[in-house]
């Protein structure tokens, strides 16, 4: 049994009042996987995991080559995925460098959603400091991309507040619906469920309104999934899971999160209209061991609902 994927069920589809398991299911059967620009292993192990069709997203390290990305993208695309090719702003040099990787992505590639971000470092190679800068160019309308997602943050971010990312949120929002796109957010990855029912009860109040796709750590050992938590500012979920001595073997090592999908499809089953369509899994441990982890929970779920795959 492979892993299955797709696009995010959209906000309005969701039934109010489904049982954990079913909502668990269905978050599964439309997951998506990230991997980097550029590898062939890679995309081997997609063929042997995951079903033609899922959403692969990819990386764009700071300071690599857009076009290393958009062959990456064509490469997904041959292979029957469908690629969702990362674009960080402060790593965009001008706007014909922009307009080219538009042009390589939805040439060949034939991409229609990307996931744009700020990117790291502090000062931009260009005239794009954040994703509002670049949604706001109209460029990715008009080069054929119907669908745009950007980044939320369960857990805040190290420099910018709760209320400013809101309303940063919303700026992103309205700049989408007036270039004609549709808008979808990606969280980082936490380890407990908590921070992020919690970030989706607030945006949601603020009048944030685009489907989510949920973050998570596919299985990977300790040692590699606090070296990536730390980087990505997720102190506070490391910080809980220390705390749970008896749930670290399950939750960081090789068996995968289990606690956090139990607690996370418990919270939205208490929260109708809560607009997650999809979980996005960040494969630190191999994406062998994260699609065969997809396979064998949903392999379980099903019999918890008492369906068959």
């Amino acid at each position: 049994m492979t892993a299955r994927g797709g696009e995010a069920v959209p906000m309005q589809t969701r039934p109010a009042g489904e049982p954990p398991a079913t909502i668990l299911v269905d978050l599964l059967n439309h997951a998506s996987i990230e991997i980097a620009a550029g590898s062939s292993r890679a995309i081997a192990a997609l063929h042997d995991q995951f079903d033609p069709g899922t959403e692969v997203f990819v990386n764009f390290i700071p300071g690599g080559d857009w076009r290393v990305v958009a062959d990456t993208a064509a490469a997904l695309r041959r292979g029957g995925f469908h690629p969702v090719p990362h674009i960080p702003a402060r790593s965009i040099p001008d706007a014909n460098a922009l307009a080219d990787f538009l042009a390589r992505l939805t040439g060949d590639a034939a991409v229609d959603r990307v996931l744009v971000i700020a990117g790291d470092g502090a000062a931009p190679a260009g005239p794009y400091a954040s994703s509002f800068d670049v949604i706001a160019t109209g460029l990715l309308a008009q080069s054929g991309v119907r669908s745009v997602g950007v980044a939320g943050h369960p857990e805040g971010h190290p420099t910018i507040g709760d209320a400013a990312l809101d309303t940063a949120l919303l700026a992103k929002q309205d700049a989408a619906a007036r270039a004609g796109l549709e808008l979808f957010i990606v969280t980082q990855f936490c380890f407990e469920a908590t921070p992020v029912l919690g970030w989706l009860a607030r945006v949601r109040r603020a009048g944030v309104a685009a489907p989510v796709r949920v973050g998570v750590a596919g299985p990977a050992t300790v040692a590699t999934l606090v070296r990536f938590g730390m980087r990505c500012g997720i102190g506070n979920s490391l910080r809980a899971v220390r705390m749970r001595p008896n749930a670290v073997g399950r939750l960081l090592g090789k068996s995968g999160p289990e606690d956090l999908f139990a607690e996370l499809g418990a919270g939205l089953a208490a929260m109708p209209g809560h607009g997650v369509g999809a979980i996005h899994f960040f494969p630190f441990g191999g994406i062998a061991d994260t699609g065969e982890f997809i396979a064998r929970t949903l392999a379980r779920l099903y019999q918890d609902v008492g369906q068959t795959p």
